[in-house]
């Protein structure tokens, strides 16, 4: 970036970061935004009641001070994070975070979360202490349960309904960019770790930008299999048991048909393959276009089946040329896969993913293995979006135009027939509890 505009951008960025908002303005957004998620989201109180809405409106109105920009950013995030869907944001912007050609320095750490404990995954720092297994006991002084609790505040990510796994699950996912939000940018930051051996240490580590992050990993953790890229592939699991990993439902690959094709392939490998076992991983999946997921269910599917309904009121009717009204959708003849389904979800499975899903769940030879879905059951409000500005502050908000019935349970949670949770023991050993727990299943050593 030339030296000019690199000044001109600290200078502009030191401004907003600085500027606070005077209670009017804070006030009168607020009443904008409760007044378009009322106007606009096609279900708000399906995970609240409105009066508890409504309260938690009245309590945030109160506001009688200015606040900063960091602070009114949390002020609105209360209002939308409350109505629990997964599909409604407000967004962090470049006077929270700047952008990445601005440099921006992170924490070099990748982290998981047990049972509010945080211990270290990935280290991509010089600081050698740090890791894989150490636990954080603290970061600039702050213990970790006081610490996770105010990063909770800023948490900008969430799936529908209250779940509180899911709550951790994001809390985990975004650590980092949350950690930036609460300490603001630092060049280092001061840790209080516990090593393998119980002793306490303090360690200081090095902040870091995006870029370096990025080829850091990619230095130290290479994908060795290019399927890793793909949005779908097979692979085997065992000589019995195929494997299908569905990354996203994300893409352009629809509409030419490559995606229709690509299933069609997968499909006709697991009919000359006579596997007896297909495993779908789902796990982390955030969604995308239903029509794909039904491009899979027909393979499936043993009968008829009633596809997703689209409104934007209590009337079902056809929106648009994608989301089609509801009609029954007929299942494949041909390479119709007949044999066990084992279905891995977690926290991060959501939108179309959790469609799929619930779906296969209703059906005699499948079982669910994992832990609850983010994403509802019953069906979401996606489809088309909106963004807007609010007038004063500026931050933008994106919220759903549709509700989508799913036509596959009355359930709000999709949960899964047998729970397993990754354990801290199977994460310090590189084991995947979930792939150990389906073996022990195929075995038939498992109930």
């Amino acid at each position: 970036m030339p030296k000019i505009l690199l000044i001109l951008f600290i200078i502009s960025f030191t401004k907003s970061f600085g500027q606070t908002f005077s209670p009017i303005e804070i006030r009168a957004d607020l009443a904008f935004l409760k007044e378009r998620i009322e106007e606009i989201h096609p279900n708000p109180y399906k995970f609240i009641e409105q009066s508890r809405f409504q309260q938690i409106y009245d309590s945030l109105y109160r506001v009688e001070r200015s606040l900063t920009i960091k602070q009114t950013f949390v002020h609105y995030l209360n209002l939308t994070r409350s109505i629990h869907c997964g599909h409604s944001s407000i967004f962090v912007d470049e006077r929270l975070i700047p952008p990445s050609n601005s440099n921006p320095k992170f924490l070099p750490l990748d982290v998981v979360i047990y049972d509010g404990r945080v211990f270290i995954s990935r280290n991509y720092s010089e600081n050698h202490i740090l890791q894989k297994g150490i636990e954080i006991i603290d970061i600039e002084d702050i213990p970790m349960n006081r610490l996770l609790k105010n990063l909770s505040r800023y948490t900008f990510q969430n799936g529908d309904g209250v779940n509180a796994e899911v709550d951790n699950y994001y809390l985990q996912r975004n650590f980092r960019k949350l950690l930036y939000l609460f300490f603001e940018e630092q060049d280092e930051l001061h840790l209080k770790v516990r090593l393998a051996n119980k002793q306490e240490k303090s360690t200081n580590i090095m902040m870091k930008p995006l870029a370096y992050l990025r080829e850091i990993e990619a230095e130290r953790n290479p994908v060795k299999n290019v399927d890793f890229y793909k949005n779908i592939y097979l692979s085997d699991f065992d000589s019995k048991t195929s494997l299908l990993k569905i990354r996203s439902f994300d893409g352009n690959e629809f509409e030419n048909g490559n995606f229709r094709n690509e299933i069609s392939t997968i499909f006709k490998k697991l009919a000359q393959k006579q596997s007896k076992n297909l495993i779908i991983d789902v796990r982390n999946n955030v969604g995308g276009g239903l029509d794909y997921a039904d491009e899979i269910l027909k393979y499936l599917l043993q009968k008829p089946y009633q596809r997703y309904q689209v409104s934007n009121s209590p009337n079902i009717k056809v929106k648009k040329k994608g989301l089609s009204a509801s009609q029954f959708y007929e299942p494949t003849n041909e390479f119709l896969f007949r044999g066990n389904i084992y279905v891995w979800v977690n926290e991060g499975t959501f939108s179309t993913a959790v469609y799929l899903a619930a779906h296969l769940k209703n059906q005699a030879n499948v079982s669910l293995i994992g832990t609850t879905c983010g994403g509802a059951a019953d069906g979401s409000s996606a489809g088309e979006f909106t963004s807007f500005t609010l007038p004063n502050t500026k931050f933008t908000v994106s919220l759903p135009l549709l509700k989508i019935n799913y036509n596959t349970t009355s359930a709000l949670h999709l949960q899964p027939n047998f729970e397993v949770k990754q354990s801290l023991s199977d994460f310090l050993t590189g084991e995947d509890s979930v792939v150990l727990f389906t073996k022990e299943l195929l075995k038939g050593t498992k109930p």
